[in-house]
């Protein structure tokens, strides 16, 4: 029962995690569609990679700040395994074995956001469906769009009618970045948060050494003075 309340809490946490990347991708991915139908070529072309690049920031940044308060969630098990005071680091909320830091959570969260993408670019590539496409540009637009708007520059050069089904396929050449991006992102602020509680420790252990060389100092002062 223990193990699956904890497989429970650990999908939850993933679900949870995955749930914010998706909505602002969502956003991003209908931005990007709307884009899709200016005419001039260019502009168009320039808007879809500025919304790219700025969705991979924001995704970026995202992860970065759950991999510093996952990494602090790992600090407060830490210190609750030693019974000791967890002081600042409660401020990362309420304490889950399944929030702690992790190396290999950043991919996970990133294939649970890029899910859905996932599910319909297979559907949509193995059964040439389009309804399956057009969801896909609607609710993922963020893995389709810049590889249709590529298209739309060839089409409009070679006289080709139609996108192809299979274009659908390059669309996980932006999900595997993503994926990436959110793992770089985790481990970046994983790294940035144990750097900050290193240093907090040994600034916290300066402080000691100080007041144990000041009570030391205090305690000869007075053996000085007795003889």
């Amino acid at each position: 029962m223990q193990t699956l309340k904890k497989i429970g809490w650990e999908v939850l946490e993933y679900l949870r995690r995955g749930l914010t990347p998706f909505f602002i991708k969502l956003m991003f991915g209908m931005t990007m569609l709307a884009v899709l139908f200016i005419e001039n070529i260019e502009l168009r072309t320039i808007l879809v990679v500025l919304l790219v690049a700025a969705d991979g920031f924001l995704s970026f940044m995202l992860m970065r700040s759950a991999g510093e308060m996952a990494y602090k969630m790992k600090v407060v098990g830490q210190l609750r395994k030693e019974n000791k005071p967890t002081g600042s680091a409660e401020t990362a909320g309420a304490y889950r074995p399944c929030k702690e830091y992790r190396t290999y959570k950043g991919i996970i969260i990133g294939i649970v956001a890029s899910l859905v993408a996932i599910v319909l670019v297979v559907v949509s590539g193995l059964t040439g469906s389009a309804g399956a496409r057009v969801a896909l540009m609607f609710v993922c637009g963020w893995a389709y769009v810049p590889v249709a708007a590529v298209y739309m520059i060839i089409l409009s050069s070679t006289g080709m009618e139609v996108i192809p089904v299979s274009s659908v396929w390059y669309s996980f050449i932006l999900i595997v970045i993503f994926i990436v991006l959110c793992e770089i992102g985790y481990i970046l602020g994983g790294n940035k948060e144990k750097l900050r509680q290193f240093m907090l420790e040994r600034s916290m252990q300066s402080v000691e050494k100080g007041k144990a060389a000041r009570l030391q100092n205090k305690e000869q002062g007075q053996g000085a003075k007795r003889r």
